[in-house]
């Protein structure tokens, strides 16, 4: 069956119902709902049996060709094909689940081909194998095991978002894209998939998908930290300056933010010209994760909040941290030409020659920096 996929795809608003929900989020992802649907080569007199399916009408399979007389034949057995497992089925399911929680993977995929071998459409334990693989770092082995789990059974939500997972892993963000769409499809409120869209939709520009999945995952959980964080990515993407701010602090508040969220929050701040607040937030990260990064963030604060000693101080700091980051050795060495240009520009002031050692120092760190370049000439550096 071919699945068609529109070139943008934004979710309705989180409805407040779940049937609902279902048919809004169906409408909008203008995907047909799989089939479940095993076909069968016809030879000779081949024979079709229904394949057990709870939930909805039974499909077909192919079983083993009758006999002359019509009767099946002595030596094999038919299978008796289902999606959903038997009592003893789901005992054996239960107990390649419970290997693989044990790390011992071969003993759970010995499990899971032996079922398959007794019924080829146990979606189970395709999606056994699947997460099984996963695990392993096989993705490229996963991959496929959940997509047959999803192709035999389209209903079955972990299979769906497994699958969308992997392929996102895998870099097939088109593939992960529609997969991702099934599985809100059964489930519209779920919370790592709506992330996960929001992720994606982020990844191919569109970004005001990328906001409403991430609003629809904080509607969902309004405490969760990385739903927050999503959100206030999503927000700086679309250029949502105080938005972003607003849903950085929260997420703050609810994790303990790592290093490359308070730096996004730093530089949050500096896009609205919030300066106080962005030296106060780099000030932070130098307790947290002290890196030249983050004293040269805290320098360029207080660069603009016109606190030159204490921005020339961070500045040093970061390059005692890393003496090749440029950024620092540019701080110190505007800091200096400023010092030297408010003094007249004496000829023998030794800030000229510091302007003039860091500047120089930092083109050679990165000689891509014309704006450096520029001030080395109009100051005869």
């Amino acid at each position: 069956m071919t699945h068609t996929q529109p070139h943008r795809w934004t979710p309705a608003a989180t409805p407040a119902a779940p049937c609902l929900a279902a048919t809004r989020l169906a409408a909008t992802l203008s995907v047909a709902v799989l089939a479940t649907s095993i076909p069968a080569v016809l030879v000779g007199c081949a024979t079709r049996a229904p394949v057990a399916r709870s939930g909805g009408a039974p499909t077909t399979a192919t079983v083993a060709p009758a006999t002359d007389d019509g009767s099946a034949p002595a030596d094999r057995s038919e299978p008796n094909l289902r999606i959903k497992p038997t009592e003893a089925e789901s005992a054996k399911l239960a107990a390649a689940r419970d290997a693989a929680s044990k790390d011992e993977y071969e003993a759970a995929l010995r499990t899971f081909r032996e079922l398959l071998q007794e019924n080829p459409t146990l979606a189970d334990a395709y999606t056994g194998m699947g997460a099984v693989h996963e695990k392993k770092g096989e993705l490229e082995l996963a991959e496929p095991a959940y997509a047959r789990a999803v192709t035999l059974d389209p209903g079955d939500f972990t299979a769906a978002s497994s699958h969308g997972r992997v392929l996102e892993a895998l870099g097939r963000i088109k593939d992960s894209v529609l997969a991702y769409q099934r599985a809100l499809m059964i489930r519209p409120r779920d919370l790592d998939s709506n992330l996960a869209m929001s992720r994606l939709m982020a990844l191919t520009e569109q970004g005001e998908s990328s906001v409403v999945f991430a609003e629809r995952a904080v509607k969902i959980d309004p405490q969760n930290g990385p739903a927050r964080l999503q959100l206030a990515r999503a927000y700086t993407k679309a250029g949502r300056g105080a938005d972003a701010i607003r849903e950085y602090e929260a997420a703050c508040e609810l994790i303990e933010p790592p290093a490359d969220v308070m730096f996004a929050l730093v530089n949050a701040y500096a896009k609205e010209k919030r300066y106080r607040e962005a030296a106060n937030a780099s000030e932070a990260l130098t307790r947290t994760a002290a890196s030249a990064a983050a004293f040269e963030r805290l320098g360029w604060a207080l660069f603009r909040l016109n606190e030159f000693e204490k921005s020339d101080a961070a500045y040093r700091r970061a390059i005692e941290l890393d003496g090749a980051y440029w950024p620092a050795l540019n701080g110190v060495g505007v800091n200096a030409l400023n010092a030297w240009i408010k003094a007249g520009k004496p000829a023998d002031d030794p800030r000229r020659d510091e302007a003039r050692a860091m500047l120089q120092r930092s083109m050679r760190a990165n000689p891509d920096q014309p704006k450096v370049a520029s001030l080395l000439l109009k100051y005869q550096l």
